[in-house]
């Protein structure tokens, strides 16, 4: 009985002088280094463009969606129409329709945008329908009026700037293309 005591005593004895010599071992850890490239995209020259919807069969009437207060004056309806240069296409057809009140510029639009040949050669209509809100000031004229269009799916905003019976689309900076090609929208009476 004292040998196994013995023993016992011994292997708790080895057991610590082990445990405490392998406390202070320092271990060796490999590490990996990664080097991570970034793109950087280059700034087009031309507006990017707000994606919008495929339309849809059932039609929404944006003008019932307008809340209407008698205090504001009368429901005021305005279109424009005009032909936006595409990058990979011949142009698309832009259909915008505007609600608001004569004495409140913030409103509702409808905007049909009809890319020609886009589809196989078949023109593609896409619709977007949100608010209108009447902003004052852009980075280049703190008096100009710019109509936001924000669609109520959350997609990308609109931006066009008021120039007498026409808009001009801008860019999500509140500027103009800086090239020579069209954007603008007509007033149709």
């Amino acid at each position: 009985m004292k040998k196994y005591f013995i023993l016992v005593a011994i292997a708790a004895i080895l057991a610590a002088c082990n445990k405490k010599k392998t406390e202070n071992v320092p271990v060796l850890v490999e590490e990996e280094t990664y080097t991570i490239s970034e793109a950087i995209p280059e700034a087009s020259a031309l507006p990017v463009l707000p994606t919008v919807k495929t339309k849809k069969d059932k039609t929404v009437n944006m003008r019932d969606s307008l809340k209407v207060d008698p205090k504001k004056g009368a429901v005021i309806k305005k279109k424009y129409k005009g032909t936006i240069p595409a990058a990979d296409g011949p142009g698309i057809v832009y259909d915008l329709v505007m609600y608001y009140q004569d004495m409140d510029g913030d409103g509702v639009y409808e905007l049909d945008a009809t890319y020609w040949e886009a589809n196989n050669g078949d023109n593609q209509t896409f619709t977007s329908t949100g608010k209108r809100k009447v902003r004052k000031g852009t980075p280049s004229n703190a008096e100009a009026i710019v109509y936001e269009l924000i669609p109520s799916d959350g997609s990308m905003v609109f931006y066009f700037l008021v120039e007498g019976d026409s808009l001009t689309m801008l860019n999500q900076d509140l500027q103009k293309a800086p090239s020579n090609l069209n954007y603008t929208l007509i007033l149709e009476e």
